[in-house]
Formats: structure tokens, C-alpha cells, sequence
């Protein structure tokens, strides 16, 4: 009777520091679309108030995840081309949006040495995979399942983009939706693009 006991009392125990563990990540992860969410615009479009800011002495964190097409890519991969790491949620609206005008931008600087990083931030796999189905995407799409990537890169707001030179350095970041198709952020990609041999 006392082993029963004890052990239901350890199954209830469990389960309470299970609860208490996924309403900590669920108001994780609320917390990083409130920003975001909060300048939305209706249209679907983004907003465009979000600025690049620059970095001075920011440090670079390497990582590896796997892609949502399964290879797993490491950012020392993309050294040598401009690199937008955009981290976002499926479930962030302003997310939405600001992934169209990526797409847009890919378009737009297609042959160009850039490179668009998007990375899932602490979802399920198949909530992404529903999110992109049906779409052709001229990217991949990694997976920060644990949100160790994005904590390593003091993400605190989705969506957040962090834009790198060739050396891989962070030189901007966004934290907020953007509007890749504004004048003065296509001239600081630009004027990147200008330090990237050949």
C-alpha cells in the first residue's frame, strides 16, 4: 500500500514538473512574437518600420542544423556570400509576411552572392512542413528545434534577422519585421555586396 502510494505520489510529481515545464516554453515563445506582433500591418505586408541596426564587436556563434529537406547545413558554409540568418515562427503573423518579401528578395538578387538562412524557431517539425507545403522554396529552411541556435544569437523577438558579411562577421540585425524591398535596406545589401571579391 505505501509503494503504491508512493509511487503515484512520484507520477503526479512528474507530471506537475511536466506542466509546469511546457507552460514555461509555451510563454517562451509567446513572448517572442508579442514584439513582431505588435506592428503587424493588416495588409499582410510588412511593415516596414523595422530598421537595420549596426553591430559593432558582434561576436559570430557557428552552428549546425538539420534543413527541412533533411541535410543538415552549417553556417561556415555560406562564407564568402552576404548572409540573412531570419529567424521566425510559423505561427508568428508578422513571420508570414516578412517570408513572402524574402522570397521577393531572393528574386530580386538571384545570381548575386547572397544567401537567405531562415530558421524555424522551437516548432515541430511538421507545423513547418505544413507551413511551406505546396511552395517551391529558393532556400532552406533550417530547424532551431531546441532554441539553442537562436539563444546562442541573443534572439529575443520573432521575427529577428541578422545580416552577415562575407567573413561571416554579423554587421546588422532587425529585430522585427522588414521590408526587404525599401530603398535604404537594399543599399546596405548593396553596399555589402560591393566588399565581396569577383
Amino acid at each position: 500500500m505505501m509503494l503504491e502510494m508512493a509511487a503515484s505520489g512520484c507520477r503526479s510529481l512528474w507530471r506537475l514538473t511536466a506542466l509546469r515545464g511546457w507552460l514555461v516554453r509555451a510563454s517562451l515563445l509567446v513572448g517572442l512574437c508579442i514584439t513582431g506582433a505588435l506592428g503587424n500591418a493588416e495588409d499582410g505586408k510588412p511593415t516596414g518600420n523595422t530598421t537595420l541596426a549596426a553591430l559593432a564587436d558582434s561576436p559570430q556563434s557557428s552552428f549546425a542544423l538539420t534543413s527541412l529537406d533533411g541535410p543538415a547545413l552549417e553556417l561556415a558554409q555560406f562564407r564568402g556570400r552576404i548572409v540573412l540568418i531570419h529567424f521566425f515562427a510559423t505561427w508568428c503573423e508578422p513571420c508570414r509576411a516578412e517570408m513572402a518579401s524574402l522570397r521577393d528578395l531572393r528574386a530580386r538578387l538571384d545570381g548575386r552572392p547572397v544567401a537567405i538562412v531562415p530558421i524555424s524557431v522551437a516548432e515541430a517539425d511538421g507545423a513547418v512542413r505544413r507551413f511551406f507545403a505546396g511552395e517551391s522554396l529558393p532556400f532552406a529552411v533550417l530547424l532551431d528545434r531546441d532554441r539553442s541556435v537562436a539563444r546562442a544569437w541573443g534572439i529575443h523577438t520573432l521575427p529577428s534577422t541578422v545580416v552577415l558579411d562575407r567573413t561571416l562577421k554579423p554587421r546588422f540585425m532587425a529585430e522585427g519585421d522588414v521590408d526587404w524591398a525599401r530603398p535604404d535596406v537594399m543599399k546596405i545589401l548593396s553596399d555589402l555586396l560591393i566588399e565581396v571579391p569577383g
